[in-house]
């Protein structure tokens, strides 16, 4: 096959996708412009109405009305009437852009308007052989809605079969409904290319909207992902270092102002080594991460748990006494020597030697001095056998 045919076939078919990708959008777009465009023609109708009616009551009497001069008069009525019922019909369905009804009404009312100009063009033909009224109706019908380019090709090609014959029954003279015809041949289109660029703008628009609205998609999830790597532990998913001491220091101020205890609880896996020795890194990952979880599942809500690195964990408990937290750490401890990690067939148990640190409002003590009297007692519970809270 020719290159030419087939960089035409690449296009038509990305076209298809695109128009596929944006049909929503239209449609949405349309029944927006359909609440300004709807009544505004109903309007400009009424005042055609008055205007031809008040025409014909000054020129003429009522004998002397002839149909053909009724017949503009009557068209600009009925299409008077059927824009006022588009408008309510837009009103009422201008959110059902997902239903049939709610689809149709812009194709619906892109007919109704290229039947009256028909309808008008073809009366006018009897006075005039001007076809400006046809161009005029058509390209306007062209930018009233954004229609896909096959929807259009087939309502701007029954629109011309319509005038084609309807001049036939009006000119008599040969030589001049041909041109007639072959001026609106021309009009139709003209109509159709613009109605044809008019989508492919709003296409390309919406294209690249998406497209945009993609990147943008991405690239925030980018920076949350970021944002958790900054502040998380990309092994156990806890709180690393720097974040943990940050929140604790914003909950040593608010206890001060409040005037309540805090704790903190510092903990080592006893024997780490060993796991990473006898099974390797990724058994020692495991482990890691199975503390990481008890932890969780053991704590309250309102608590924070961290990663301070390697096998060392630490906890914050707000508002906890150092009694209360006692109860809750040997809790934690035995939580921790019943959860073992299954291991390629084998069953890793390990056990925490935790140590307590707390303060009051009154004493003022920071994160620095409490993290070093809890690192003295987890010390003293490695010095007295492990697997034990001091």
């Amino acid at each position: 096959m020719h290159p030419l045919f087939i960089d035409i076939q690449h296009h038509l078919t990305r076209w298809r996708v695109e128009d596929q990708r944006v049909a929503l959008a239209a449609w949405q777009h349309n029944l927006q412009r359909m609440r300004y465009v709807a009544p505004a023609v109903a309007a400009l109708n009424g005042l055609c109405v008055m205007g031809w009616a008040t025409a014909l009551l000054v020129t003429h009497r009522a004998d002397q009305v002839t149909p053909w001069q009724l017949a503009p008069l009557v068209t600009h009525l009925l299409m008077a009437i059927c824009f006022g019922l588009l408008t309510s019909a837009t009103h009422r369905l201008r959110h059902a852009v997902h239903q049939r009804a709610g689809r149709s009404l812009p194709l619906l009312m892109v007919v109704l308007t290229l039947l009256f100009v028909v309808a008008l063009a073809a009366l006018c033909q009897e006075v005039t052989a001007s076809m400006t009224l046809f161009l005029i109706g058509t390209l306007a019908c062209g930018l009233l809605a954004y229609l896909p380019p096959r929807t259009s090709a087939w309502v701007f090609g029954a629109a011309y079969v319509l005038f084609f014959l309807a001049i036939g029954q009006i000119q008599a003279h040969d030589g001049q409904w041909l041109t007639s015809r072959i001026h609106a041949l021309a009009a139709t289109a003209l109509a159709w290319a613009v109605s044809v660029r008019l989508w492919r703008n709003f296409t390309t628009l919406q294209w690249q909207q998406a497209q945009l609205n993609d990147a943008h998609s991405e690239l925030q999830a980018k920076q949350k992902e970021l944002q958790r790597l900054t502040r998380l532990d990309g092994l156990t998913g806890l709180y690393n270092r720097n974040t943990f001491t940050e929140l604790t220091r914003l909950e040593l101020a608010r206890a001060q102002r409040q005037g309540s205890h805090t704790t903190i609880v510092l903990l080592d896996l006893d024997f780490f080594k060993r796991v990473n020795d006898t099974w390797g890194h990724p058994a020692g990952d495991a482990v890691l991460k199975n503390v990481a979880a008890v932890a969780n599942n053991t704590v309250r809500s309102t608590d924070l748990v961290g990663r301070l690195g390697g096998e060392e964990f630490i906890i914050l408990l707000p508002n906890t006494s150092l009694e209360a937290a006692r109860k809750l750490a040997e809790k934690l401890r035995a939580n921790m020597q019943a959860a073992a990690v299954t291991w390629e067939q084998h069953v890793i148990k390990t056990t925490v030697s935790i140590g307590l640190a707390s303060t009051t409002a009154a004493e003022k003590r920071d994160f620095d001095h409490l993290y070093a009297h809890a690192d003295k007692a987890l010390y003293t519970a490695k010095s007295l056998g492990r697997n034990r809270v001091v």
